[in-house]
């Protein structure tokens, strides 16, 4: 049994990942990192800049956001019960036209061929995040899930995935850890995790050892129900 969680190396390249680490020392945005309950120093210490909120990266983040799409879709592919799950969707079949619900055993006929459009219709991308932790000091050490209640707009609740890129290797220190897949995963310049957001991959980053640890970090959210049920 797969433990749902996908590492995918040279995602991103190395020239991109080499920008977005330059673009981010000479922003004027940087901010204290924050978690769900605001700025905590013992639970996580980075400093955070949005890269799809601020206008110095948007260049950048455009190109982020294609390698992003495709890597996302292709999760979607091989769990497609994320898809296919949560609200049953019914689709047209691609040879017919006619209605179809979309099922698990149906997949590979009726929601494969349509998959891209599928995942737009009911997914969006939170925002994206870059995060500085400084080498033997910052680190998010606190096991942690990235659903729960908030306030104004519950948008954390939406998070279906959690999705993260390492902008450059750490020899030592900094690893991503999953507490029940007791998995430990190494930062490497263009590698991607991907994994379910929910408390069944609570997870926690460990301090930097070797050199500072640069990553990008966002989720995949359902889109809102206002939105999904009013399409189409």
């Amino acid at each position: 049994m797969s433990d749902l969680i996908e590492v995918i190396d040279n995602v991103l390249p190395p020239e991109l990942c080499t920008q977005l680490m330059d673009r981010f020392e000479d922003s004027p945005n940087l901010s204290q990192g924050r978690t769900g309950g605001g700025v905590d120093l013992d639970k996580k210490r980075s400093t955070d800049v949005s890269i799809s909120r601020n206008d110095e990266f948007q260049d950048l983040f455009k190109q982020v956001m294609q390698h992003t799409g495709q890597q996302l879709v292709a999760y979607i592919e091989k769990y497609y019960y994320a898809l296919v799950g949560p609200i049953g969707l019914t689709v047209k079949h691609p040879k017919t036209g006619e209605p179809v619900k979309l099922t698990g055993e149906n997949f590979e006929e009726v929601g494969k061929p349509n998959l891209a459009n599928l995942v737009n219709y009911l997914f969006r991308v939170g925002d994206v995040n870059a995060q500085r932790y400084t080498a033997g000091n910052g680190g998010y050490p606190y096991w942690h899930s990235e659903v729960y209640p908030q306030l104004q707009h519950n948008d954390a609740l939406h998070r279906v995935l959690l999705f993260m890129y390492y902008l450059n290797d750490v020899d030592e220190g900094g690893e991503t850890e999953f507490y029940y897949q007791d998995r430990s995963v190494k930062p490497k310049a263009g590698r991607m995790v991907i994994a379910p957001a929910y408390f069944t991959h609570t997870h926690r980053g460990q301090i930097p050892k070797s050199s500072d640890k640069y990553i990008l970090t966002s989720w995949l959210l359902f889109n809102r129900a206002e939105q999904i049920y009013t399409q189409g």
